[in-house]
């Protein structure tokens, strides 16, 4: 706080009237300020460009040789837009010259007699001049607070399992979305083995730091079960996770919060999951366009943590076999909070929210060798932001989770986004289109526009925290006389489609500068391309490639 004291430092006066100047400087200086006087607005301007941060006001006439005082103001908040200005004057504001009203037009201007008694006129600089330091403060405080945060979220972020993944038999995809920067939301895969994989998606109530302080403890939490292994978790049944849990809330966060919760164990092999509900929303599933009714009975348990004597049984567990193709789907409440209007009112409600998840699920759910099914949750949330959707008053996670089928003539894969794995990837696709009877020519092509694709987001999509885990999804197929790589990943935004796909050679160059990797970059792809199309939904990227099946130069003979 002592910087809020310190003494201050210059304060600009600006007019054309040497007395005026003289006058203001010595009342100033008596006060124990430090007076910096000029006469025309462009020895103002060089001030306030060399001086701005040293500068706590600016006093200026309001009629100036070659300028409009307010004119002056405007250029003035080009450099600094909260600096107080005070406009001193001998008009009269009873005349009706209309110049009080320009005054108050901005928040920071105040309105100054040219022949003001010292006393008032030091105590007005010096209330307005304290008022502003103290409001720079606080703003720094939170600005502070906010990059505190920043950094908590993205640590949270980082501690989440992978967006998605998949092998030859399963796979899940999700997605996480705070309301503000920090989140109340957790989800959690565990693969237990022997075909089992289990699925914890958690709402901890509350908004803000504490819910986010919350958050974190649950995930430090699984990842110390984690690392004793399968046996030391116990996790061998929902109703026995549940159970954990709520002894760890009880110890250690009950005086904070408490959670509801779904956990689920997905026997993948044998088609079944198992589930339990602890006052959150249902799984649901979609099996052939619909979803299904997974739980008659209604069974459901308390949220977690919330009342001492609380214990989960067997008889709370939910047992739902599955087909191959049913896709598992499970959300926190905040996809029912969401709303058309800021003071909620018109919500989604679960039968639309049901809905659009039937819809985007069997949309994308042919593609069963994994593809576009790792986009459905930002899909959803991008069919409801068209329905109008687009307030949120809570954080909103989704994850989807089902069996790979065997897709003939299509490959698909999730890979982590690190060089190795990139390389290996890349290795990958090589051996499948040779053993798919593909062109070397071809398959080559589709490396070097995978190699690159995948090293340019590494590179210049993801920072440092967001790195490790991060992952990205191919799928590659062929369409006539086109091969189709697509690929789907969360980081920055793609260049606009005009760059990306070399519609300007200028543009595309510069862009080039910037995303290059491995001294090629984009350049290489859109030479290889016939044309690359590129979609976001909220935070995921879907760019697909489109390589010729013969080259651009055989195409053109």
């Amino acid at each position: 706080m002592a910087e809020i004291h310190d003494v201050v430092h210059k304060i600009l006066i600006v007019d054309d009237e040497k007395l005026i100047r003289l006058t203001f400087s010595a009342k100033l200086k008596n006060a124990g300020y430090v007076p910096v006087a000029v006469g025309s607005v462009e020895e103002a301007v060089n001030v306030i460009k060399e001086s701005r941060s040293d500068l706590r006001a600016v006093i200026t006439d309001i009629m100036m040789d070659g300028m409009d005082g307010f004119v002056f103001r405007d250029i003035i908040r080009g450099y600094d837009p909260t600096i107080p200005i005070f406009f001193m004057t001998a008009l009269d504001p009873e005349e009706g010259s209309g110049f009080l009203k320009k005054i108050l037009e901005d928040p920071v201007s105040y309105y100054l007699p040219k022949f003001v008694n010292q006393t008032v006129l030091i105590n007005r600089i010096k209330n307005v001049v304290a008022s502003r330091r103290i409001a720079l403060f606080i703003e720094r405080q939170m600005e502070e607070q906010k990059l505190s945060i920043s950094l908590a979220a993205t640590v949270q972020h980082s501690m989440l399992s992978p967006r998605t993944a998949s092998d030859e038999n399963h796979f899940y995809t999700t997605l996480w979305k705070p309301k503000e920067m920090v989140s109340g939301d957790i989800y959690e895969v565990f693969p237990l083995g022997d075909g089992q994989t289990m699925y914890i998606l958690g709402d901890i109530q509350g908004h803000g730091t504490s819910a986010g302080i919350a958050m974190t403890a649950i995930q430090a939490y699984f990842k110390l079960f984690s690392s004793h292994g399968v046996q030391g978790m116990r996790f061998h049944s929902p109703h026995e996770t549940a159970n954990n849990l709520h002894r760890f809330f009880r110890k250690h966060l009950a005086n904070i919060t408490y959670m509801t919760a779904l956990v689920a164990v997905h026997f993948y092999k044998e088609g079944v999951v198992k589930w339990i509900s602890c006052g959150a929303p249902d799984l649901g599933v979609v099996d052939g366009g619909e979803n299904l009714a997974v739980n008659p009975e209604g069974k459901g348990a308390l949220p977690i943590g919330l009342f001492e004597d609380t214990v989960y049984t067997l008889d709370d567990v939910v047992t739902t076999r599955l087909s191959p193709a049913a896709v598992c789907y499970a959300f926190t409440d905040g996809m029912l909070d969401l709303s058309k209007d800021e003071s909620g009112m018109h919500v989604t409600g679960e039968t639309l929210v049901r809905k659009t998840f039937a819809e985007m699920v069997s949309a994308a759910r042919p593609d069963v060798c994994v593809g576009g099914i790792v986009s459905a949750p930002q899909k959803i949330m991008s069919v409801l932001e068209n329905y109008g959707y687009v307030h949120s008053s809570d954080d909103v996670s989704i994850i989807l989770f089902g069996c790979v089928v065997d897709c003939p003539g299509v490959y698909g894969r999730t890979v982590p986004l690190d060089p190795d794995s990139i390389a290996e990837e890349v290795e990958n696709l090589d051996r499948w289109c040779a053993q798919s009877g593909w062109d070397a020519d071809l398959s080559s092509r589709i490396q070097l526009v995978a190699e690159e694709a995948l090293m340019n987001v590494h590179d210049h999509g993801l920072d440092a925290m967001e790195r490790p885990g991060a992952v990205a999804t191919l799928r590659l197929k062929r369409t006539r006389d086109i091969a189709e790589l697509t690929i789907w990943e969360c980081s920055l935004p793609a260049p606009s489609l005009q760059v990306a796909a070399g519609d300007s050679d200028t543009a595309f160059e510069i862009k080039n500068r910037d995303f290059s990797a491995r001294g090629r970059g984009r350049l290489i792809i859109r030479d290889i391309c016939r044309a690359i199309s590129r979609n976001r939904y909220v935070n995921l990227n879907e760019t697909t490639y489109f390589v010729p099946l013969a080259r651009k130069d055989e195409n053109t003979k």
